[in-house]
């Protein structure tokens, strides 16, 4: 790995300027990645590592449990591929397959993907022994090595935020209510999230949540201290921190009325 990203560690917060220090020591001693050596000391979890990779490059980490696996998409490709590359088939939002991936940045094999299922590839981070572990439940163990310092994080994704309009910040307490068929949460419970801001024009507002949820997918907010709730689309998703991401809604229905209730006078020159 590049330097820039190890120092990454320390500069960020993640590692202490002494544990940082004793890591490449450590590192020099057993010659393994540094990565490995981190986790091996306690500095940091494996899922820290793999959440840290993500932040790193723009590619939002999933906890790959909130989500119920398809046993359908599973079927898209051969057993010993999924252990060849540690990867796993989420959902299916219309002609995009959402991956979680130990390295979403293999383009290569990303693109092989593609011309096999003639479907576009969304790569999602997620932690090697997540994937494994819903890999077991349903092949059975096999056993299996990763070394981190395998993952080549040379590229970058920046996802703008969509700004259909002037925005106004709020603090808002929110609820979503899952309202897609096309894949499912293990939770069936309204996700608590946050409104950040909402579009001048009343269309659009963007959400901070604690879990991912893919472009395109239906949602209904539900704004706490009011009984009505607004239908939307997700119009995308980014990371932001650990169990933290930023989802830009898109209302079919922009609700000025009630954009008024919940801003007063802000909205009064619309």
């Amino acid at each position: 790995m590049n330097e820039t990203l190890e120092e990454k560690l320390v500069k960020e917060g993640w590692l202490t300027p002494q544990q940082f220090i004793n890591a490449k020591e450590e590192q020099k001693r057993l010659k393994k990645s540094l990565y490995s050596v981190i986790v091996k000391l306690g500095y940091l979890t494996e899922e820290d590592i793999f959440i840290f990779f993500a932040q790193s490059c723009g590619i939002p980490f999933i906890n790959i449990f909130d989500y119920k696996i398809d046993p359908y998409l599973l079927a898209l490709f051969p057993e010993d591929l999924y252990y060849e590359y540690l990867f796993l088939p989420l959902f299916k939002i219309e002609n995009t397959l959402y991956l979680a991936m130990v390295n979403p940045l293999n383009a290569e094999f990303i693109d092989r993907l593609k011309k096999e299922i003639d479907l576009e590839i969304s790569p999602l981070f997620s932690s090697a022994s997540a994937i494994l572990k819903v890999l077991f439940d349903f092949f059975g163990p096999r056993d299996y090595f990763l070394d981190l310092e395998e993952l080549a994080l040379t590229s970058s994704l920046n996802l703008p935020f969509s700004r259909s309009s002037e925005r106004i910040k709020v603090n808002l307490s929110v609820k979503i209510k899952f309202k897609d068929t096309r894949f499912h949460l293990i939770s069936s419970q309204p996700i608590p999230a946050t409104c950040i801001d909402i579009s001048r024009d009343g269309e659009a507002i963007g959400i901070e949540t604690i879990i991912f949820l893919p472009p395109c997918s239906r949602i209904l907010v539900e704004f706490s201290s009011f009984s009505k709730e607004l239908e939307g689309e997700v119009i995308h998703c980014t990371m932001r921190g650990k169990n933290q991401y930023l989802l830009g809604v898109k209302f079919f229905n922009a609700d000025k009325d009630l954009l008024r209730n919940i801003l007063g006078k802000e909205l009064d020159n619309l």
